[in-house]
């Protein structure tokens, strides 16, 4: 929020100020003198002549003054007003200009009301971390992950959050909404969005709302995460596997890739899954102690294609929030919280490799903690502390739905369904367990748990698939009632009571109203 300079009273030049009030004393008398005139057919001659006499009068001896105070007027040497601006003159010498940590501070004196959100940069510091905290401001960015569908970036996404927000399966273009996550520490803030797959070729309208929300998503970036696996840059033939082809596009296409060669946001890159590439299967970390070729090789590819990307990094975030690579990611966004190490972060991905820090030939694969804190620009929190997610519990539960059926489906199935949570009640979802009856009577009580009741329609396009979907005898529908019902619970942590149901609506991908409707649009 920025302050608006204190108004400034105008002040009028006595002169002026005279001139004006002539003028009025020369109206009148003219308006006067026109009006008699008007009348004069209807009154004596002698009264009108002799109103007329003192009107001219009156008007050549106004006329007189004014010109004397034009004479007086165009002699005086008027001196622009100064310009303030926030107490200081707006055109001082640049030595003079407060720095924009100085700016913060002083903002944040000036603003203080009930409900802001502190931005943190006027803080005294306190306790061991004061030369930190004076030299450490505030930071804040909204950080957007990108990259091919099936790359792993909503399992990233809940491994840097260490929790379970974006719904992941094994199946491709699984995230269909922008999915945003805050971590916040008293040093700094990170917004991650999570978005859809970037799919070259949109097959239907429901597709094309994804990607706009991944346009969307990359215009607001201040930072980007780009997700990619080992195998990226690498086109496999079905028949013969060991005859590869080069992608110059590296999977993400050309037109991203302009944008992120872009400079003045940072880009981090991912190089996921590189467990698939590990030696020792059992060992799902041995792939830091000694990085595969593989890895190694997409690590090089990518710092061609991207030179000024500021760190590429291996990771598998199958493996949770304690990951190695997760670890190290986690502690260089949050570099500016004194309590995150950042070179004991970086030398657990083990020996370092070439390329994966931009300009980092001369320094042994090593980066200082001065530049990693740079990551994020400077600025105050955008959210409460306690702020975790923008979603609601009622569309996490639709997601969750979703999720179970990706997995419970084949073929194509899942992508043809659509979740839509008609009923939410969450009445009973804070109760005592124990509660005494009207009599109060200790022997006479009524057991109560907490309880969330959710009432969803699974929509599908065609009459097939809702058979499909429901089973034999409902025994589709019951399993995917009974895996969801479990995920929900623990995700929600009351029991539930879930009611599944199946609908029909005809060519729903391709409907641009009712994809308004679902949000996609």
């Amino acid at each position: 929020t920025i302050a608006r300079p204190p108004s400034r009273p105008i002040t009028i030049n006595p002169t002026v100020k005279a001139i004006k009030e002539q003028n009025k004393m020369i109206a009148l008398p003219l308006y006067l003198s026109l009006y008699v005139t008007a009348l004069l057919p209807f009154i004596e001659s002698s009264t009108a002549a002799a109103f007329i006499a003192s009107t001219t009068t009156t008007t050549a001896t106004s006329s007189n003054r004014i010109r004397q105070s034009q004479q007086q007027f165009s002699s005086v040497s008027i001196k622009p007003a100064p310009t303030v601006l926030f107490g200081k003159n707006k055109y001082a010498n640049d030595d003079n200009k407060k720095s924009q940590e100085e700016l913060l501070r002083d903002l944040e004196v000036s603003f203080d009301y009930e409900g802001r959100i502190s931005s943190k940069s006027s803080e005294e510091p306190t306790g061991d971390d004061d030369a930190t905290s004076l030299s450490a401001p505030h930071r804040c960015a909204l950080l957007t992950i990108i990259g091919k569908p099936n790359m792993g970036k909503s399992t990233l996404l809940n491994a840097l959050l260490s929790d379970n927000l974006a719904i992941a399966t094994s199946r491709p273009q699984t995230t269909r909404h922008a999915i945003l996550g805050v971590m916040t520490t008293d040093h700094c803030q990170l917004c991650i969005t999570d978005t859809p797959g970037i799919i070259d070729s949109p097959a239907y309208r429901l597709q094309e709302g994804m990607m706009d929300t991944v346009q969307g998503a990359v215009k607001d970036a201040d930072v980007f995460l780009v997700v990619t696996d080992v195998y990226s840059g690498i086109v496999r033939e079905a028949k013969n596997d060991e005859d590869e082809e080069e992608d110059d596009g590296l999977d993400i296409g050309e037109e991203l890739l302009m944008k992120l060669r872009k400079p003045g946001r940072p880009v981090i890159v991912c190089v996921n899954k590189v467990d698939l590439v590990a030696e020792d299967k059992n060992d799902k970390t041995s792939v830091y102690t000694n990085t595969p070729t593989q890895a190694v090789q997409t690590i090089q590819k990518w710092r061609s294609v991207l030179p000024d990307a500021f760190a590429i990094i291996p990771t598998c975030a199958a493996n949770g929030p304690e990951d190695p690579g997760v670890v190290a990611l986690r502690t260089m966004l949050l570099a500016n919280d004194p309590s995150m190490d950042v070179g004991r972060a970086i030398r657990g991905l083990g020996r370092p490799v070439v390329g994966m820090f931009a300009g980092d030939e001369n320094a042994g694969g090593m980066i200082s903690e001065e530049k990693v804190r740079e990551i994020l620009p400077i600025g105050p929190p955008l959210y409460h502390p306690d702020f975790f997610t923008d979603r609601t519990d009622r569309f996490c539960s639709s997601e969750i739905i979703r999720e179970t059926l990706f997995e419970q489906l084949k073929k194509e199935m899942p992508y043809c369904c659509e979740v839509r949570v008609e009923t939410f009640d969450e009445s009973k979802r804070y109760v005592d367990e124990d509660d005494d009856n009207d009599e109060g009577s200790s022997k006479n009580f009524t057991k109560r748990k907490a309880v969330i009741r959710i009432g969803a329609t699974i929509l599908v396009e065609r009459e097939t698939q809702k058979g499909i979907v429901v089973g034999k005898g409902g025994a589709m529908i019951k399993e995917v009632g009974i895996d969801a019902r479990k995920k929900l619970q623990d995700f929600l942590g009351v029991k539930i009571v879930l009611d599944l149901r199946v609908k029909v609506e005809k060519n729903w991908r391709n409907n641009e109203d009712k994809l308004k409707k679902y949000g996609y649009m």
